[in-house]
Parts: C-alpha cells; structure tokens; sequence
C-alpha cells in the first residue's frame, strides 16, 4: 500500500503539485507557521490563532500533519489529557519556504501586514541568520522535552 506522501504524486510527477496537495491549504502551512515561529505546541493555542481556525479544521490538519510525518505528538508533561504538537525534521525543513514567503509578503504587502521590526530587519538583511535563529528555538524546545534533535 503507498504512503500518504506516495499517494500525492500518483496524480503526477510534477514537484510543486505534489507538494502543494500536502501542504497547499492555508491551514496546513498556518498551522505549521504556529509551531515553527511563534511557539504553539498545544491544540487550544493553535485553535486561538487569530485566523479563527475551526475545530473540526484544526483536528483534521492535524491528522493530515501526523500522517504525512510532518509533525509529531508527545504527551504533555504536567497534564496527562494534552497533547503536545511538534516539528519532525521533514517540517522543519519548510522554514526556508516559510522565510522565503515571509519575505516575499514583507516586499510585495509591507504597507499590509505586520512583522515586528527587529524580524523585519533580519529576514531583509540576513534571512539564513533568521533561518538558523528559529532551527535553533525548536531544537532547543524539543531538547526541554526530552525529543532527540
């Protein structure tokens, strides 16, 4: 039987299209933004992200995450109910695409969105620096626990 990810590119062989049916929906790549940059790990910080993501959503992406090795899950340390969300490596791959779309929006949207100036000036200045910045954040955060880097 394929894999989920084998399953995408049935259809075709084309890189970006097999690409964009894993993590081509808005949720998917706000839900990966919430882990990577902004350090939500549990469903409720998620679910009260400011695009108002449904539960039903929310379930659903991350399901789909989980399945696609994107994510994992432990549980959480101080109460045994939650969940606690990360990055695999296959996710954290995507902060060059990520930094890459951020940088793009702050260039083409800058009078439309928000960036605090301290991140705007490193993603335009020395967007690796901001790259390795924020590799270093999630390492450090599964290293507290207990999540082989």
């Amino acid at each position: 039987m394929a894999s989920k990810k084998q399953q995408h590119c049935e259809r075709t062989k084309c890189p970006v299209a097999c690409a964009l049916d894993i993590v081509g929906d808005k949720w998917t790549l706000l839900i990966i933004r919430d882990l990577m940059f902004f350090n939500r790990h549990e469903y409720k910080e998620l679910l009260a992200a400011e695009e108002g993501i449904s539960t039903n959503i929310l379930s659903d992406r991350l399901n789909r995450l989980l399945g696609y090795e994107l994510i994992d899950v432990i549980p959480h340390p101080e109460y045994g109910t939650r969940k606690l969300y990360y990055l695999t490596q296959s996710g954290k791959d995507l902060v060059h695409t990520l930094t890459h779309l951020v940088r793009w929006s702050s260039k083409h949207l800058d009078d439309l969105i928000y960036i605090p100036e301290e991140k705007l000036t490193l993603l335009r200045n020395n967007p690796e620096k901001m790259i390795e910045l924020t590799l270093n954040e999630l390492n450090k955060w599964e290293k507290e626990y207990g999540i082989e880097v």
